[in-house]
């Protein structure tokens, strides 16, 4: 239950945040905010093109490609569940980056996959860590973000979202049009993933608490 004081000092920081002026500092959240966005998109968004390269070099099935894009939409449900309780839990900062590592390891094991089954598991392990980034993302945002332009700057991390998807795409068509053999294009495509992922990782990790989410535990 929380006390009448710590009561008063989450309503104050609260009010702190909310009548900030706009500055700096709100738009490196949106960027840091969308750059998580950018790399779930992009993950999300090359299968396809992946799938079609990939299809003749580990012989799959209908089937397969059906389990390879809806087993990954399913882990994407688990992770932003679990997560999302994790950060209630046990702070934003003490999970901001571990969805980053699952999203490298998931990329690196899809890109080097030798069969169907390695990829499916390197797309569940993605998926989990693509999930983990959607309440993270969110939450860094909304938590940070002034009353007079949340709205607003929640709308331009998800831009980043767009802007991840037109990547997907650009990047397959870049990566065949300099000659790169169909079977290792598509563990190039994949591979590339990494490295948003690596600056998602690095920029949550040096995130502060939120102020919000320590104030209310203020009386634990």
């Amino acid at each position: 239950m929380t006390s009448p004081v710590t009561a008063t000092a989450q309503g104050g920081v609260a009010k702190s945040i909310d009548d900030a002026e706009l500055g700096v500092f709100h738009f490196k959240a949106a960027a840091i905010a969308g750059a998580g966005f950018f790399t779930d998109s992009y993950d999300l968004n090359v299968i396809g093109t992946v799938i079609l390269l990939a299809t003749p070099q580990l012989h799959l099935s209908g089937g397969q490609v059906s389990m390879l894009t809806s087993s990954t939409l399913l882990a994407v449900a688990v992770g932003a569940f679990g997560f999302g309780r994790l950060g209630d839990l046990f702070g934003r900062r003490r999970v901001y980056g571990l969805e980053a590592v699952l999203m490298i390891i998931g990329a690196l094991v899809s890109a080097v996959a030798p069969n169907f089954t390695v990829m499916l598991i390197g797309r569940l392990i993605l998926g989990l860590g693509i999930g983990g980034d959607y309440p993270a993302s969110g939450v860094i945002m909304t938590e940070y973000a002034n009353r007079q332009n949340r709205g607003r700057l929640v709308g331009l991390t998800f831009i980043f979202y767009v802007f991840g998807q037109v990547t997907a795409y650009v990047v397959g068509v870049l990566v065949l049009a300099v000659g790169v053999p169909d079977h290792l294009a598509w563990r190039v495509i994949l591979g590339l993933g990494v490295v948003p992922s690596l600056l998602v990782l690095y920029q949550r990790r040096h995130m502060p608490e939120s102020p919000r989410w320590t104030a209310e535990r203020g009386d634990e």
